[in-house]
């Protein structure tokens, strides 16, 4: 079979990294990249795949620049570069970001992620964001990290119900998208939503000695259930 104007293997591998929703399996990568090149085994493609990712065990000196940062066994998120926290960022006024948990019916359509969850508890956790004049971002179990005017389609992914290799994929991957945005040093992290949100967040962001807070919504959606804060110095958890 010949294989003139055919994509090369490296190509399929970043177009794949480019077009799956992050963070992806191996196995998803590979299944992309045979689905167009079949006359290419799937040894072939997890060499390619292991040559790709910068992080990578015997990682060779290709010369060219990585597609994929590993994040968790067999699970990839696009390669952004040797340091991605230190990418532009703005500092935090008030010296604290609001993270609310995507939660309850959606819009039937695509709108402003703000604005796509019908829940009482959502509701009153974006108008108490939206008065508090403090940066807020959505938490999405298949976007990550959101911000209120993303528009984005009705989805239907729940944290609850992937792996334990997703969720904790998931923590690094919000946590890095939120440092790539804000520069966190001094800024406590609250996080409003069930401990299927709060949970993947907390070891990354601790470990980056960022300070956090978790209020979990009670019935009603008020906010005035569970507290919890890690952190490297003192301060108030309160929102």
């Amino acid at each position: 079979m010949s294989t003139a104007g055919l994509p090369t293997i490296w190509q399929l591998v970043a177009e794949g990294a480019a077009t799956l929703p992050e963070p992806f399996s191996r196995a998803a990568l590979i299944n992309w990249v045979s689905a167009r090149r079949p006359d290419v085994g799937v040894a072939s493609i997890a060499t390619h795949i292991q040559f790709a990712t910068d992080n990578a065990g015997g990682h060779p000196s290709t010369g060219r620049t990585p597609l994929l940062h590993r994040v968790d066994r067999g699970l990839y998120l696009r390669y952004r570069g040797p340091d991605i926290t230190e990418s532009p960022a703005v500092p935090v006024a008030g010296r604290r970001v609001l993270l609310i948990g995507s939660s309850g019916a959606t819009s039937p359509v695509p709108v402003p992620v703000d604005e796509l969850f019908r829940s009482v508890g959502f509701a009153r956790a974006r108008e108490h964001a939206v008065r508090s004049d403090l940066p807020w971002f959505v938490l999405s179990a298949k976007h990550g990290l959101l911000d209120p005017g993303d528009v984005v389609a009705p989805f239907d992914v729940e944290l609850a119900d992937r792996s334990s290799g997703y969720r904790t994929a998931w923590g690094e991957w919000v946590t890095a998208q939120l440092g790539e945005r804000l520069q966190l040093a001094g800024v406590t992290v609250a996080v409003h939503g069930g401990v299927d949100f709060a949970q993947p967040l907390r070891q990354p962001l601790a470990r980056r000695g960022r300070r956090w807070s978790w209020r979990s919504p009670a019935p009603g959606g008020s906010l005035t259930t569970k507290h919890r804060c890690a952190r490297r110095s003192g301060g108030s958890s309160d929102w």
